[in-house]
């Protein structure tokens, strides 16, 4: 990090970013789908100890902002990449051209 100037380490910064929206946001869609096939019991358990059952009301709030976190990481990573095509590019000594 030493070697980088200012422009390049606002780069890696947002590159970091990127990579946090992107892996909570994944993390997120994926706990959210997996709690869709929840089943609750209905009702007291009977003398005979039968119960009865059906599915829960869904709670998709995880899939939700777990998908915008994921696309939001999406889209900072292609304005990433950009920004660090350009910045890379113009950082080099002009020798170098």
């Amino acid at each position: 990090m030493k070697n980088l100037s200012g422009a390049q380490r606002w780069v890696a910064a947002s590159l970091t970013l990127t990579a946090i929206c992107l892996v909570v946001g994944l993390i997120a869609v994926i706990v959210g789908a997996s709690n869709l096939d929840g089943w609750c019991q209905v009702g007291a358990t009977g003398t005979d100890g039968a119960q009865t059952w059906e599915g829960c009301t869904k709670d998709t709030s995880s899939l939700w902002w777990g998908g915008a976190l994921t696309a939001l990481g999406l889209v900072l990573a292609g304005l990433t990449c950009l920004a660090g095509a350009i910045v890379w590019a113009l950082e080099r000594p002009p020798a170098d051209r």
